[in-house]
């Protein structure tokens, strides 16, 4: 059993503490964050204590770390976080979740997040700081590079590329064979067929509202 410290406090770290507490060898011993942003010195019954002092009660020989936090800033702030841990000399444990599929054995980086129900082909690539959430779909021989975060449902076609740092939204689909430039955002339901450079963002609309409310949808339903 590996003592794991989880930085960060807000809602990605309920979701690690959750994950690890129930479905990995791992043991939480404590949160912590910068300094600045603490504002509780207790969570889920454990110690916050700040990231500025955490070698002196958690020493990185005795101890573990995992970085709990979003892609704010497309992942530059966990990325930060990241390389800081590391500097302090912290070994960042990954977790794949034992409802995940990677029946090729593909090598996970480190301080991955693989969530239910996410399926990875092999050949395929995952490099480190990756966050996969449930029911993603990594096909043969793509890749998904260092500090990027693929939300929800998503489809990676066989032999795509994702570059660092990009998010990916809700049931977004890549097709097969592209590669998807670095720091990209590709926003949820988005469809990407072709190759797309750095920075590019893509955004699907909305779904209109439709002019009548539900009371007098449901009327016109039940005349029908």
């Amino acid at each position: 059993m590996r003592r794991v410290v989880i930085f960060g406090a807000g809602k990605i770290a309920d979701q690690a503490y959750f994950y690890l507490n129930n479905d990995s060898p791992h043991q939480i011993v404590s949160f912590c964050v910068d300094a600045d942003y603490l504002r509780q010195n207790h969570k889920l019954g454990l110690p916050v204590v700040a990231f500025e002092e955490v070698q002196e009660k958690y020493p990185p020989d005795d101890f573990q770390m995992f970085v709990a936090i979003g892609y704010q800033d497309l992942n530059r702030l966990r990325a930060r976080k990241y390389e800081e841990a590391k500097a302090k000399g912290y070994r960042l444990i990954s977790y794949v979740s034992s409802r995940a599929s990677n029946f090729g054995r593909v090598e996970i980086g480190d301080n991955c997040f693989v969530l239910e129900f996410a399926v990875i082909q092999p050949c395929a690539e995952v490099g480190n700081d990756v966050f996969i959430w449930s029911g993603n779909h990594i096909g043969h021989h793509a890749s998904v590079g260092d500090h990027c975060y693929i939300a929800g449902n998503v489809v990676i076609s066989g032999k795509t590329k994702i570059e660092p740092y990009c998010f990916v939204g809700v049931n977004a689909a890549l097709g097969h064979e592209i590669t998807i430039g670095k720091e990209s955002f590709i926003g949820a339901g988005s469809l990407i067929t072709k190759s797309a450079p750095e920075k590019s963002v893509f955004i699907t609309p909305d779904t209109p509202k439709y002019r009548l409310d539900s009371d007098a949808f449901l009327r016109i339903t039940r005349m029908s």
